[in-house]
């Protein structure tokens, strides 16, 4: 299962692609070996969080790869102009086909942390209303949101609320998510 931390480190690098696109847009002459650079971040990215589709953006890398050495699809260009300008098509096409990837890759999890920072929110609204989140009194961080969690689950509106979320994101992320929303409610 792809943490919170983890899918939003992701989420991060999918969004250095519009700068990327904007070197695209202003010619620049980096713009190959910078997709081939967050090419290379991707799959050690998605490799680290143990995700298959890595090897799939690996052999985009690959490709471009080819391309930076002269072959665009088996094809060896005719002059130096028509190569720079295949390479800079390649890469912009590849680094679509990776986006495109890597965000369907995710879409499940983010789906699944979408829903459970809807129902937290939801829990944390009430659980204040009741009384159940006090201000935070000399104690360490982590361990008042343990306390506030167990207050959450013994009371029995909440705790199949609580027992959904848990499922959805695991004990460490349900704290963090926990952290969120009290944060959120409490502005």
């Amino acid at each position: 299962m792809l943490h919170l931390l983890n899918l939003e480190e992701i989420e991060a690098l999918l969004l250095k692609v519009s700068p990327l696109v904007k070197r695209f847009e202003d010619r620049d002459p980096d713009f190959v070996a910078e997709v081939r650079g967050w090419l290379a971040a991707a799959e050690e990215m998605l490799g680290n969080n143990r995700m298959p589709v890595a090897s799939e953006i690996a052999v985009y890398r690959g490709a471009l790869i080819s391309a930076e050495r002269g072959f665009v699809d088996g094809l060896v260009p005719k002059s130096r102009s028509s190569a720079r300008h295949l390479k800079e098509a390649r890469a912009a096409n590849l680094l679509k086909r990776a986006t495109d990837t890597v965000v369907e890759a995710i879409r499940p999890r983010r789906a699944q942390v979408d829903e459970a920072e809807r129902l937290m929110m939801q829990i944390v609204a009430v659980a204040d209303r009741v009384g159940l989140v006090p201000p935070e009194l000399g104690q360490s961080h982590t361990a008042y949101l343990q306390k506030i969690l167990q207050e959450i689950s013994n009371r029995a509106e909440l705790t199949s609320l609580l027992v959904h979320v848990t499922g959805l994101l695991g004990n460490s992320d349900t704290l963090i998510m926990l952290d969120r929303a009290i944060g959120s409610i409490k502005r």
